[in-house]
């Protein structure tokens, strides 16, 4: 049986590793910009578990309309006031999530590990439909027009109708790899086609209408842990898109011809800053290239692979594997802030938010913290 494994025990791994090397935290360099990290609330949902088995979360949280939503280990969905923590709903559903609600109109959707899509309404919590997709859903579902799209643990591919829930077409695709990692790449929506990274080191297009296959093309080679788990970026008529085991490539988004390759490995996809952009590598460097990848700027934040960015207080919110916060100035690109949360064992592993200039993060070890 082909066995997943899970990405955080690889990161984990590596942690250890540059741990029991010597490690020098970045300081702020003016003191006018130290203590940027206000802590405005938190939740500790660490579900009751064995000594010595830790409950590690995957999933990322969702602020949409002044809401919070985050799955939780133990099988609930829960929404929180963002202002003030307080609870609008919490629903019991016997199912662990590791991907990421998605919104709209009145809809709150998300998967999760038991394969099942669920629809709810964004403040009573209310059940609008549910669908059994029969695999892990480990990635967020995107919108299009009246679509949702799903991109499974076991390499299937879903559209939905995004109002009720029926399935329209399916895609599944067969990896002939026993070890890959437990992600998925959220699919990139463009001009009536669907873009999407798989398991076997491939970047797949396909028809939106009815998921025929337009093209394939391989980027990253090897025996295992060759996924290609970052969304695609969009740039013109170019797709760029990254894999932990491989470099940033980048292909023609009509054809998918390889146009060219850079030496860097990243966990996510580059953020596009203007006309530039930014993304961390797996060995804690954040890179600020222009538009046709010439490296601007530098900066060695950490050395653990660093999970996610974003835009915050007109600067640059960094996350990592080992738990850390950082704040980059966007124009002098230093470090102003740093912060490590608070367990001996937290881990960033999804992607931060932000929502009404407040930034919402959730820990490895199911802690959900927000800054103001």
């Amino acid at each position: 049986m082909k066995r997943k494994i899970q990405i955080f025990s690889v990161f984990i791994v590596v942690k250890l590793l540059l741990l029991s090397c010597s490690l020098v935290t970045p300081r702020a360099e003016d003191n006018q910009y130290k203590n940027k990290f206000h802590h405005l609330w938190s939740k500790n949902n660490d579900p009751v578990h064995a000594t010595g088995n830790l409950p590690i979360a995957l999933n990322s949280p969702m602020a949409h309309e002044g809401i919070v939503y985050v799955g939780h280990n133990s099988g609930r969905m829960m929404a929180y006031d963002l202002e003030n923590g307080r609870k609008v709903w919490s629903v019991e559903e016997k199912g662990t999530h590791h991907g990421t609600p998605t919104a709209f109109k009145d809809q709150v959707i998300y998967g999760n590990v038991q394969g099942r899509v669920l629809s709810r309404h964004y403040i009573t919590g209310k059940l609008k439909y549910s669908v059994d997709l029969g695999a892990s859903v480990e990635a967020a579902g995107v919108v299009y027009r009246d679509r949702i799209f799903f991109h499974l643990r076991n390499h299937q591919i879903f559209c939905l109708d995004v109002e009720t829930g029926k399935v329209l077409w399916a895609y599944k695709r067969s990896v002939p790899y026993t070890t890959t990692l437990q992600r998925a790449s959220k699919p990139l929506l463009h001009n009536n086609k669907l873009y999407v990274g798989t398991a076997d080191g491939n970047v797949l297009a396909f028809n939106m209408e009815d998921g025929v296959v337009l093209w394939e093309s391989k980027i990253t080679n090897g025996n295992k842990f060759i996924d290609v788990d970052t969304t695609p970026v969009l740039i013109g008529e170019k797709l760029l898109v990254g894999s932990l085991s491989g470099n940033l490539t980048l292909l023609s988004a009509s054809t998918g011809q390889i146009l060219r390759s850079f030496p860097y490995s990243v966990a996510r996809s580059p953020v596009k800053i203007g006309d530039n952009f930014l993304f961390g590598t797996t060995n804690g460097e954040l890179i600020l290239t222009d538009v046709e990848m010439n490296e601007l700027k530098r900066l060695e934040i950490s050395h653990s692979a660093i999970s996610s960015i974003i835009r915050w207080k007109g600067h640059f919110a960094i996350s990592n594997v080992n738990g850390e916060l950082f704040l980059v100035d966007e124009k002098k690109f230093t470090v102003l802030d740093f912060l490590q949360l608070g367990h001996v064992s937290s881990a960033v592993f999804g992607e931060m938010v932000v929502q009404a200039g407040k930034l919402v993060v959730l820990s490895s070890r199911n802690r959900l913290y927000i800054f103001n």
